[in-house]
């Protein structure tokens, strides 16, 4: 998460932390967004073969999760004094895992799946799902739209962000998009279903934020309209927007795969 800044500890409540598990060792690999009770949404690539093969299957998913770098509730000292403290991390196991049945790995498309917890999940003022989109956005996007990413993934000056950041990105139409990826090393095809955000300088999801929301907020609601899917091997390259999977249309097989 480059150049980001801090949430507040109720901020983003939609943001799951994806935790894998090998060997006894736990990895922090991924990101994804509540969309219910039972349900995380987040990438496929977070689970396919060569994610489990070098880290296992996701085991659990971290809910109301701030600072990963300690246990139990996460507190601000407040001005009147006192402080100001979150419920702490909830985790949930991952029941079973499903990807888009048309994923393809190689060409990057239809990079979505769908975590079923074994339980549950509580709302709370730090855990909440968020909405699925209500149209496709990109259809006709409002002017200078800019969208929002959070996670916990590579910063300037770390591997892995310990506190939950984000940023602030402009949508990039797919065409302008795609002349950034035909320029060698990248020179990916890029194709109906994805959308784009970002290119700015030093601005841009990283490593470790795969699988989390790209958030459209309305101004009444919040909808998750893209999942963090790739981008350059360098993150935040000024004029290589990083690309999304666009949610919208994915909403059928979404609501067909979910079973309450």
């Amino acid at each position: 998460m480059r150049l980001a800044l801090s949430l507040n500890r109720n901020e983003h409540p939609w943001l799951a932390m994806v935790e894998f598990n090998k060997d006894g060792k736990e990895y922090l690999v991924c990101g994804g967004a509540l969309i219910s009770g039972r349900y995380v949404l987040t990438a496929a690539h977070c689970t396919n073969l060569d994610v489990v093969k070098a880290f296992g299957k996701p085991k659990l998913v971290r809910l109301g999760e701030y600072d990963v770098s300690h246990e139990g509730p996460d507190c601000v000292t407040v001005e009147a004094g006192g402080q100001d403290c979150t419920d702490g991390v909830t985790k949930i196991n991952v029941e079973s895992y499903t990807l888009h049945p048309a994923y393809d790995m190689v060409k990057r498309k239809n990079d979505i799946a769908l975590l079923r917890l074994e339980e549950m999940a509580p709302f709370t003022e730090f855990i909440r799902p968020i909405c699925l989109p209500t149209n496709d956005l990109i259809l006709n996007p409002p002017e200078d739209l800019r969208l929002y990413v959070a996670g916990w993934g590579a910063t300037e000056t770390k591997l892995f962000s310990p506190t939950k950041l984000y940023v602030d990105l402009p949508y990039v139409p797919l065409e302008k998009c795609q002349t950034s990826y035909t320029k060698p090393p990248l020179q990916i095809q890029l194709w109906n279903l994805q959308l784009c955000a970002g290119g700015e300088p030093g601005k841009d999801a990283c490593r470790g934020d795969s699988g989390g929301p790209l958030v459209y907020d309305s101004g009444q609601i919040f909808e998750a309209i893209g999942l963090v899917s790739f981008g350059p091997s360098q993150c935040s390259l000024e004029d290589v927007p990083g690309v999304y999977t666009n949610i919208y249309p994915y909403i059928d097989w979404i609501l067909n795969t979910i079973i309450e």
